[in-house]
């Protein structure tokens, strides 16, 4: 490269000098200015400029030698550049389809770049010591002087040029409004000025939120042939057509299939991390014209990643925003496409338009090869069955939690265990879901629960349906029967402490998965269509990994629509409506608890497959419940009368487990066994807090 840039400083030398030259010919030069003011003019130059002299046949002989050395120079700059393989200038050039003095102007600021010694001939040629960039009007001199160079320097270096719009040059210092375009400093891009020095890499400002892959390593995702060819059509046409938006679950293959359609185009993919674009419209526009630029250095589609949760609801900025991307996609002169989540967002509508492809989730079959393909051949069939039935999660998780699986299991020794997938799984999905909730660890087995029988057979049907969904939905074609509401979802209403929060614990653990209880606070906000986004982002997260949605207190956010009398009541009513299509397009499993059974909304009802009453304990299942939450290990009387406190005192499930606590750690201070006097004591106290007051002590029997 270093050959190139000497042509180019040569070339520009012998342009520079030329212009000398025929300057000084003219009586033009050299010019002198006042070193007081430097405002002075001489008068010699003044007649100059009113009436040049002709240029005499001695001068012409010498500028047309110089000439031909700037074609020399120009031969030589070509043939480097038409190298083997090209030189990245030449990618350049070809990539913006640059006309002949577009390049030449590259050509020419890159040598004032690269030298001092052409400064300082510029400074001489202009009479300005202070002189570092040259103007529109040198490049007119030195590049557009043909008789139609003025109409093409107006055209190529005016604002909606490709050099300045493209940012491949850029105007040196301050724009002051109103200075006349061949008075405007110019100069060329670092950017390329780093192609120049054969520096090729992504230019670090797009590095930062941006990756290019070049699709030759894409994850085989099982995807139906009709599908993959349809996206290769949009993607084919995606550098004029509508823009295709890839929507799914997080990790069913969206990004691969772009990735893959480009490579099949002879493209790379430029992958946009959207989330890491600014938010300011203002910002934004010089960021997209770089990832434009450099996605066509290197002849590479751009895919906006997640482009609903970057383009979120919300206030009169956010609208600003929308409107400003609407215009940059529909004038980006690369292809564009983009992914976003399953659920229906308001995106923007782009004059070119979108062509939204649904990418689904792989079924159970299709889990299984996917796993098999994770966890290496050799891993176990019974094994592989169990993790693609326990776990509906996409493609892109299961190649994640592969990886950390055979990361746990390799140094061992040992083949792949359910504890390691499981493991796994839980590395992968607590990232995503650990923003919006908590996981829940639930001790309790099904030995410890209190429940009359018809409810125990409603959850015990509950957990049926989840471990026999391929052999309903799949085998026996339910799927196609039912098309939305595919997944589970159930409603534990009760006071408080009827243990609705440890049944969403057992049956997670009943069917191996992690409970996540939502964090409301997170969830819910008081700005209009922030809440949708949150959900948005939740159910997404969960859909696609192994989750339990529990959504305690749920009447706080699944309530009863009411008369629209506010924008208030409008846009709350708008969120309940948004909740009840995302729950019922929702494939995975979700638990709503609730002490005020009437509050919930009667639509959320008709889509919930179990509705189970938790009613306050009666005098037997109390009885059970003393025994049931006493440990074994535990020191305690003989003589306990736990008939005796079932009897006296109404409380439920978690009441009473507070009171045995209570109980056992005064009796631990105490210094003995756990006795009535204790669990006596301790009843009061959590009567006292239930609000209750007891009208005299119960004693032993």
């Amino acid at each position: 490269m270093t050959q190139l840039l000497d042509e180019l400083i040569a070339l520009t030398a012998g342009l520079l000098q030329r212009e000398i030259v025929s300057a000084r010919a003219r009586g033009l030069l050299p010019q002198v200015a006042d070193r007081f003011t430097g405002t002075y003019v001489p008068e010699e130059l003044v007649a100059a400029l009113a009436e040049p002299r002709a240029i005499d046949d001695a001068t012409s002989a010498q500028i047309a030698a110089i000439e031909a050395r700037i074609d020399l120079h120009f031969a030589a700059i070509v043939t480097a550049l038409r190298g083997d393989p090209p030189a990245p200038l030449a990618t350049l050039f070809q990539a913006f389809a640059l006309s002949p003095s577009e390049r030449r102007v590259l050509l020419v600021l890159i040598a004032f770049e690269a030298s001092s010694d052409l400064r300082q001939l510029l400074r001489f040629l202009t009479n300005d010591a202070a002189r570092v960039h040259p103007d529109v009007g040198i490049l007119r001199a030195l590049i557009y002087s043909d008789a139609n160079g003025t109409g093409r320097l107006v055209r190529e270096l005016g604002p909606d040029g490709v050099l300045l719009r493209m940012r491949l040059i850029e105007t040196a210092g301050p724009r002051a409004t109103g200075v006349p375009l061949l008075l405007r400093p110019v100069s060329v891009a670092p950017r390329v000025f780093e192609l120049a020095a054969g520096v090729v890499r992504l230019a670090p400002s797009v590095a930062s939120l941006a990756t290019l892959v070049d699709g030759t390593g894409a994850l085989a995702l099982l995807h139906a042939d009709k599908l993959t060819a349809e996206i290769d059509m949009l993607v084919r046409g995606a550098g004029r057509g509508p823009v295709p938006l890839l929507a799914g679950s997080d990790g069913s293959g969206r990004r691969s299939l772009l990735v893959r359609a480009a490579a099949a185009c002879g493209q790379q993919a430029l992958v946009v991390r959207s989330s890491l674009l600014p938010r300011d419209p203002e910002t934004l526009e010089p960021v997209w014209i770089e990832l434009c630029r450099e996605a066509a250095l290197f002849g590479a589609l751009v895919v906006l990643e997640d482009l609903d949760h970057w383009l979120d609801q919300g206030d009169d900025a956010h609208s600003t925003l929308r409107m400003r991307v609407d215009g940059l996609l529909d004038r980006a002169s690369v292809s564009i496409a983009a992914t976003a989540g399953k659920s229906e967002r308001r995106l923007i509508t782009p004059t070119r338009g979108f062509v939204t492809v649904a990418v689904p989730a792989p079924d159970e079959g299709q889990r299984a090869i996917l796993w098999k393909q994770a966890l290496a051949d050799s891993t176990d069939d019974a094994l592989i069955a169990i993790a693609a039935g326990r776990y509906p999660v996409t493609a892109g998780v299961i190649h994640r939690a592969g990886t950390m699986v055979l990361a746990q299991s390799t140094p061992r020794g040992d083949a792949p265990t359910l504890a390691d997938v499981h493991h796994g799984l839980r590395a992968t999905m607590d990232v995503k879901l650990g923003g919006l909730g908590m996981r829940v660890q639930v001790s309790q087995r099904w030995d410890d629960l209190v429940l009359p029988e018809e409810a125990l057979l409603e959850i015990r049907e509950f957990i049926a349906r989840v471990k026999h969904r391929r052999l309903v939905y799949e085998t026996w074609g339910f799927d196609r029967k039912v098309a939305r509401g595919l997944g589970l979802s159930a409603l534990f209403s009760g006071p408080p402490g009827t243990g609705k929060t440890m049944v969403a614990g057992i049956i997670a653990g009943e069917l191996g998965l992690d409970l996540y209880q939502v964090d409301l606070s997170r969830i819910v906000s008081k700005y209009v269509g922030e809440t949708e986004t949150n959900l948005a982002n939740l159910f997404d997260a969960a859909e696609s990994g192994h989750a339990v949605l529990l959504f305690d207190e749920a009447d706080s956010l699944f309530a009863k629509r009411t008369d629209v009398k506010s924008s208030v009541d409008r846009y709350a009513n708008l969120e309940v409506n948004y909740l009840l299509q995302r729950l019922e397009a929702f494939r995975g499993i979700t638990i709503l608890t609730t002490n005020f059974d009437t509050a919930i909304d009667e639509a959320f009802r008709r889509r919930l497959s179990l509705q189970v009453a938790f009613p306050v304990p009666e005098e037997d299942e109390r009885k059970a419940l003393w025994r049931a939450l006493l440990p074994t290990e535990a020191s305690v009387d003989a003589d306990l009368d736990l008939d005796l406190l079932a009897e006296r005192y109404a409380m439920t499930g978690g009441y009473i487990r507070n009171a045995v606590l209570r109980a056992a750690f005064l009796a631990a201070d105490r210094g003995g066994a756990i006795g009535m006097d204790e669990l006596v004591r301790a009843c009061a106290l959590e009567y006292a807090s239930m609000g209750k007051v007891m009208s005299s002590s119960p004693s032993k029997r």
